[in-house]
């Protein structure tokens, strides 16, 4: 009988093991064991609306012991917790063993893969140990273990992605989406890797290739990449223990030559504090949104993304720019561009333009009032100085020099752009060009990245060699557009945002075009003279030249013959609900700078 060597054995059990997941017969998961049935209150203060756990704070960090025997295969620790806003992780045996996932005001059951060899046979501990602040309140027990491994106790199935564009037929970062029938977002497991960023139902990827495994049923499996790029869905239905496989392509749908994407509120949980998204993570989160012009605003900190977002092969992607999200006690201010070697502006500073002098100072050409109505009760900016939507005044003599307002903050649906419209109206009234922005003010991975945007005027559609001194005049003068799911420009007599028109009748026509991806529907168009609508019309009607993804229209207008005045267009659309892009916000929104009609 002819003998097998060595090597052949090897590759026999590398191709069994290769195998395994789709051959191996499903196991029965083991019996759960309880380590701890109680809910246990970390951190420094009284909560007495919590009535699973303690009011009073126990010490932290928090250690359950419990007898075991080795594991020689992977076990599975359960663990439920609520309120984990800050970085708390899971230590087995004194060895970090996973985060503890994070959740707001709600409860979390989370799954916990524990590896070969971590329990020892005899005494073991599991430890909740704060990485940052030891104060932060939370409660976290419910300790159950199970001698079976994540794939058998959650029945999972593998999902073999596959993203590119259609026009050259290259992988594509871009976000996938998997959610179940009803909407909701599924778990994912095994999908981390360097070249991922995960959270629930969402897995964004730098080469448009990514490994998921999900409970078995029928998901919806998304692609996207932004509001500039279709969006693609197919259904599956994935077996226990078997593989599916699914291939997206992607095509640029909305035009955008001569614009570039930029999203000026961006924050990471490495520099800022707080939110989920490291920076690594939101690096793949920024080029998985089709974001080209990336300003860092981390809150009080200058971070330079350069060095992140070329280990990770992401620098031709966007165009990375340092930047400082100066946060005061009377409100934030984003500044860019800033050197991160030099000290961040003084924040301390309660005069604005004492503080705006202090950021200039830095090196700062663009400083933009962030979400001018948030915090809401009365505890915004502009409430706190007494501003006056009537006259463009406010009362406690602050002078504004600040150069943009930020109309459009995605994440912020307590402040929606129509709370702060009659501000910026009010002070374009006043004389006052600030120029309206729009950004995300994303912390997180799952908090969409450019959802809110500004479009840039660009004399390159080159996303790696964007020109940012060129890109912060722009801003100063006015020549941005601000976009929540589509993109507006205007003309009139040939001028554009940012410039004026000479008018001697008293009717004048724009010329207005409004850019969305064929998900978003939009419906109106309103034209906006000194602060009041002089015409709508609508986006919805079909009319000859519209196409799925770009409506123009001619519209006349009346404007007063005594004065100067100046005109913005405003487009509404549908809210977005779909999983893959959807919009905490009340509906889609595009909105432009003025036209300055001269007398």
């Amino acid at each position: 009988m002819k003998r097998i060597g060595p090597s052949w054995l090897r590759l026999g059990f590398l191709l069994l093991a290769v195998l395994a997941f789709t051959c191996v017969s499903p196991q029965v998961p083991a019996e759960w064991r309880v380590l701890d049935p109680r809910m246990h209150h970390l951190g420094d203060n009284e909560t007495p609306e919590w009535k699973e756990a303690p009011a009073a704070p126990e010490p932290s960090p928090l250690a359950i012991r419990f007898e075991s025997q080795a594991n020689a295969r992977e076990w599975l620790l359960e663990v439920t917790a609520r309120d984990v806003d800050n970085d708390w992780v899971l230590e087995l045996n004194g060895r970090e063993l996973a985060p503890l996932k994070k959740v707001n005001d709600e409860f979390l059951t989370g799954l916990y893969p524990v590896p070969a060899g971590r329990f020892v046979d005899g005494a073991n501990e599991l430890t909740v140990r704060a990485k940052g602040d030891p104060n932060d309140d939370l409660s976290v027990g419910r300790v159950r273990l199970c001698a079976s491994s994540l794939r058998e106790v959650a029945h999972l199935g593998r999902v073999l992605v596959r993203v590119t564009d259609k026009a050259s037929g290259e992988a594509l970062p871009a976000r996938l989406t998997v959610a179940d029938s009803s909407g909701r977002l599924v778990d994912l497991y095994y999908a981390e890797r360097p070249t991922t960023a995960v959270r629930p139902g969402i897995a964004y990827t730098q080469d448009g290739t990514a490994t998921l495994e999900v409970p078995a049923g029928t998901v919806h499996v998304w692609a996207s990449r932004g509001m500039e790029w279709s969006a693609a869905e197919q259904v599956l239905e994935v077996g226990y223990a078997k593989e599916a496989r699914v291939a997206f392509s992607l095509e640029r749908e909305v035009d955008t030559r001569g614009w570039v994407a930029a999203d000026t509120h961006i924050h990471t949980l490495t520099f800022s504090g707080h939110g989920d998204a490291s920076v690594e993570e939101r690096m793949l989160t920024l080029a998985g949104e089709g974001i080209e012009l990336a300003i860092a605003t981390d809150h009080n900190h200058q971070t330079d993304y350069r060095p992140y977002q070329q280990k990770l092969a992401l620098s031709p992607w966007f165009t990375p720019v340092v930047g400082n999200e100066v946060t005061t006690d009377n409100g934030h201010m984003n500044a860019f561009p800033l050197d991160p070697a030099q000290p961040i502006p003084p924040h301390e500073e309660t005069d604005w333009k004492k503080l705006v002098s202090g950021i200039r100072a830095r090196g700062a050409q663009v400083v933009i009032l962030n979400h001018p109505r948030w915090p809401e009760d009365g505890k915004d900016p502009l409430t706190k100085f007494g501003f006056d939507e009537q006259t463009g005044k406010n009362a406690a003599g602050q002078e504004f020099t600040f150069d943009c307002i930020e109309l459009v903050n995605s994440d912020c649906p307590t402040a929606p752009t129509k709370l702060v419209l009659p501000a910026w109206y009010a002070l374009l009234e006043a004389g006052k060009r600030f120029t309206g922005v729009g950004a995300s003010d994303s912390h997180a991975v799952g908090v969409i990245v450019g959802q809110g945007r500004t479009y840039v005027p660009s004399a390159t559609d080159d996303p790696a060699q964007i020109d940012v001194a060129a890109a912060c005049r722009a801003f100063k003068e006015g020549r941005v557009s601000v976009s929540l799911g589509m993109f507006a420009t205007i003309e009139i007599a040939g001028k554009g945002m940012g410039e004026s028109v000479q008018a001697s009748g008293e009717e004048l026509e724009a010329l207005v075009t409004v850019r969305h991806p064929s998900w978003v529907t939009p419906r109106k168009l309103e034209l906006v003279v000194n602060g009041a609508v002089a015409k709508t019309v609508a986006l919805d009607d079909g009319l000859t030249g519209d196409t799925k993804t770009a409506k123009q229209r001619h519209v006349r207008f009346a404007v007063p013959a005594t004065r100067d005045s100046w005109v913005v267009a405003v487009a509404e659309g549908d809210k977005v609900s779909a999983p893959f892009w959807a919009m905490n916000v009340p509906e889609a929104l595009a909105l432009t700078n003025p036209i300055d009609v001269r007398r």
